[in-house]
């Protein structure tokens, strides 16, 4: 950046830059406390005149202080401190009625102070320390128009002239900045400066069009404003050219996570449109997250009823997240840079490499070609079978198709979401439905390295096979023999009382086959016994194989384990299988990775325990299934409260990307041991 020089007569703007994104946020949010004070009126109509004196200071306050805080950077602060502060006191009549709505205020406001007096700039951790002062200040805008629209939707204010008019201030804002940004970069940054006005171009004619629709008016300006921010992001070449998000794909670990959030994101706030209900009304920002990471992390765990209040657009959503969730983001960029004839650099290969289980990175796009494949024909298979099913049943065929390409993608992606009330209880005395649905879990489950060497290891061949697919094979078989014998003995006079005997024989194999990640049910789960629960919470602990769109600690961990246990009271400290030595490495993170789920259970129960009321029993099945990424319920989730969804939110996000960002962390640090300490045994058991 360049420095102007004491004798220059007047400072260039780049001087100030660093402060440049705060001042965009500034002038945004400058009428928020108007919004707020309009808000809280309607509360405490008696104090609306000094409510409205108070909200128009507030407002006058953060407008000064944007002005000032590039250049007076200590009286900037203090002023949006102050103008922040009295937004607050306004917001408390709205706030003292919403303990939740209290907490997000009182931890947004932490943050944006901690923002607001820290000295890195805003977005200095996408391409340098300080970034040019319009960039910046455009960049600050938008981030603060996005983040002010998912609030006003959250908190569903009136849509009066008047709060249109302020909320529609800090888009104006954004876009006024934007196009400055554009007309002063149209040499230097030519494409992105016409992506800018090409976004705002488009975003304005849609606005024009839909100005009476006032829901589909800003959320389309949101979507262009979001547009503009990956624009704005300006990349920083770096080894390998990829720009700012150059440090998540050489960290798998964090690439995982990071696009696991920003799905999760995205589908919260598509489903909070309301264009994403039948009433047409917002579910609001906690049930839309709730049901967005339950879709992403393939849980199944619901709040709201998915065929009686999503419409069609919201249910299309609620899958294309189950679809994208379930197969994984890296799968599918690494198919669509391998369908554009790019190539990773080593670092991003290396990262691919360790989330789609593949040793040989020659054969990366191959293997996630595969993968696509894979998933792509077994679930038009499963839809085509499923609709053919639910149309001889007297179902018209556009919704047979629809319902039958939901419950396939669903069951594949071992999701549990589906498009009946009351999940396949209707079909339980419909076989074929139940082993389609049976067969797709299983598949999905089993993971696409354990599918593609079955044929090897059911006739064998010259080509070897892993002993990892071996024993993914063998232990899905004995958990769900198993999980059948033991579901048909405890419930032959309980919940499958009533059925026909074959139907018990159908239903009891269905059940073993859901119930360790799947998430669909065929009976009434509040009528099983209290051995069966506790037989269900061990093999939702366990889950599916790993590579897998299953969920819990995976089947090899469990299965290297016991095997260590057997060896161990044989008195062998090594463990062979399949005609392979088990790396003391492996042994290790299996150990590591169920110690961890342990630990995470117990506490994810002391907060559901403390925060809900509910039975021992139904909040231990709740954390559970949420940690497995099951999506059974026993009645729990229905009585949460928003304490309890939040908590319940982590666990299924936890449950999903824990596991796996626990192990590539491990993989990725070979620390070598210390040396020049003696070795001691230490007594343990």
């Amino acid at each position: 950046m360049k420095e102007s020089s004491p004798s220059d007569p007047k400072p260039t703007r780049a001087r100030y830059a660093e402060h440049a994104g705060k001042s965009g946020v500034l002038w945004a949010s400058a009428t928020a406390p108007l919004v707020i004070a309009t808000t809280s009126v309607d509360r405490l109509p008696e104090a609306a005149r000094w409510m409205w004196l108070a909200g128009a200071l507030a407002s006058l306050l953060l407008l000064a202080a944007a002005r000032s805080i590039d250049r007076h950077t200590l009286w900037g602060r203090r002023l949006a401190t102050a103008g922040g502060g009295l937004a607050a006191v306004l917001a408390g009549p709205s706030l003292i009625t919403s303990p939740f709505a209290t907490l997000v205020v009182l931890v947004a406001g932490t943050l944006a102070l901690r923002a607001l007096w820290r000295e890195e700039s805003i977005g200095a951790g996408f391409g340098g320390a300080t970034r040019p002062f319009y960039e910046s200040q455009a960049l600050g805008a938008a981030i603060a128009t996005v983040a002010l629209w998912l609030v006003w939707v959250w908190v569903q204010i009136e849509t009066s002239t008047l709060t249109t008019a302020f909320v529609a201030w800090s888009f104006a804002v954004t876009t006024a900045l934007a196009v400055e940004w554009a007309i002063r970069n149209r040499q230097q940054h030519r494409r992105r400066a016409l992506a800018v006005v090409l976004v705002i171009a488009v975003a304005a004619a849609i606005a024009a069009g839909l100005w009476h629709h006032w829901w589909w008016l800003t959320s389309s300006l949101a979507m262009a404003t979001t547009a503009l921010i990956v624009i704005l992001l300006r990349p920083v070449a770096g080894a390998d050219g990829w720009g700012w998000w150059e440090s998540m794909l050489g960290r798998p670990e964090r690439l995982f996570i990071g696009t696991f959030v920003g799905l999760c994101t995205v589908g919260t706030v598509l489903l909070m449109l309301p264009q994403s209900t039948v009433a047409g009304e917002s579910i609001g920002l906690l049930d839309a997250a709730f049901t967005s990471t339950s879709a992403v992390c393939v849980t199944g765990l619901i709040v709201l009823d998915t065929p009686t209040v999503f419409s069609g657009f919201g249910q299309l959503v609620v899958l294309l997240l189950i679809q994208v969730g379930g197969l994984g983001i890296m799968t599918f960029s690494t198919a669509a840079l391998w369908a554009l004839g790019h190539r990773l650099s080593l670092r991003h290969e290396g990262a691919v490499a360790s989330l789609i289980s593949t040793e040989d990175r020659g054969r990366l796009f191959i293997s996630a070609r595969q993968i696509l494949l894979l998933t792509l024909g077994v679930e038009a298979i499963g839809a085509l079978w499923l609709t053919g099913l639910f149309a001889a049943s007297g179902e018209a065929l556009g919704s047979a198709l629809w319902r039958g390409v939901f419950t396939s993608i669903s069951a594949f992606c071992n999701a549990g979401f589906a498009l009946q009330s009351d999940s396949l209880v209707p079909f339980q005395q419909s076989p074929m439905v139940l082993h389609g649905v049976a067969v797709l879990i299983v598949a999905g489950g089993l993971s696409p390295l354990v599918v593609l060497a079955l044929p090897d290891i059911v006739r064998p061949s010259a080509k070897p096979v892993s002993a990892q697919a071996r024993l993914a094979l063998a232990a899905t078989v004995v958990l769900l023999v198993v999980g059948f014998f033991f579901f048909l003995a405890f419930e032959w006079h309980g919940s499958l009382q009533g059925l026909p005997f074959a139907d018990r024989i159908h239903n009891a194999w269905f059940q073993s086959v859901t119930l360790r990640t799947a998430g669909f049910n065929s009976i009434d789960l509040t009528a099983v016994g209290p051995a069966t629960i506790t037989m269900m919470l061990l093999w939702m602990f366990v889950g599916g194989n790993p590579g897998g769109t299953a969920g819990g600690i995976k089947t090899t961990t469990v299965s290297i384990l016991l095997l260590s246990v057997v060896e161990a009271m044989r008195g062998r400290w090594t463990l062979d299988v399949f005609g392979k030595r088990i790396s003391e490495r492996s042994r290790h993170k299996a150990a590591v990775i169920v110690a961890v789920a342990a630990f995470i259970g117990v506490v994810a129960l002391l907060v559901i325990q403390l925060t809900q009321q509910m039975p021992t029993q139904t909040a231990v099945f709740e954390v559970v299934s949420a940690l497995g990424t099951v999506g059974l319920s026993i009645g729990g989730t229905a009585e949460l409260d928003s304490i309890g969804k939040i908590a319940i939110i982590l666990c299924m996000f936890v449950g999903r990307v824990g596991g796996l960002t626990l192990l590539m962390f491990l993989s990725s640090r070979d620390v070598p041991p210390a040396l020049g300490h003696p070795e001691e045994h230490v007594a343990v058991g």
